[in-house]
């Protein structure tokens, strides 16, 4: 259930921001960093400010794959290795081989002037948030999903890191430390 749910919200919002900017284009280079360049509208804001992901290299934030390496994935996550494969909800599920989890979903929420928006709409459909200190510029569970999820708002982007199967002390270590890394620390 709770899957389901996550994965409607995700293409929810995805939706609201599609209908908001009908005319983005997004330019991928050599898969390792995606630019957007989005159109003003009197509606939505623009979303052409560059953040730099876990590795270091500057990212448009609009390809949640660009935001952390499968190998930074792998080792935080215990596993002998991830691949990434980009999802249909705005999401980047990693699929670990011997890890805490079979796969972890990195989920983009768009730009963080939208963050009040995407904060009340997990406050309202997702019983309410748990604020999480000390990760990006703001952070809060979900409380039908914490500890296993974590939504983060870090310069121009909000981003949420989230595991569905699996669960413990060490996964929820694992998510709060990739979390963390994704937004710099």
């Amino acid at each position: 259930m709770r899957t389901r749910d996550f994965i409607f919200l995700g293409v929810l919002l995805a939706g609201v921001s599609c209908a908001s900017n009908a005319e983005s284009t997004t330019t991928s280079e050599s898969g390792d960093t995606t630019t957007l360049a989005e159109e003003p509208t009197t509606t939505a804001p623009t979303i052409e400010e560059t953040t730099t992901s876990a590795a270091g290299e500057a990212v448009a934030g609009e390809d949640p794959c660009v935001l952390v390496p499968a190998e930074t994935v792998a080792s935080i996550f215990v596993a002998t290795s991830a691949s990434a494969a980009p999802g249909i909800a705005r999401q980047c599920t990693f699929t670990l081989v011997d890890g805490l989890v079979p796969t972890v979903e990195v989920f983009h929420y768009g730009s963080s002037t939208n963050w009040e928006e995407v904060r009340a709409g997990f406050e309202e459909n997702r019983s309410g948030v748990t604020e999480v200190p000390g990760v990006g510029e703001d952070a809060f569970q979900p409380n039908d999903a914490a500890p296993y999820e974590i939504v983060v708002r870090y310069l121009d982007i909000i981003y949420s890191v989230a595991v569905f199967s699996g669960g413990g002390p060490e996964v929820e270590a694992a998510i709060l430390e990739l979390a963390s890394a994704i937004a710099g620390g």
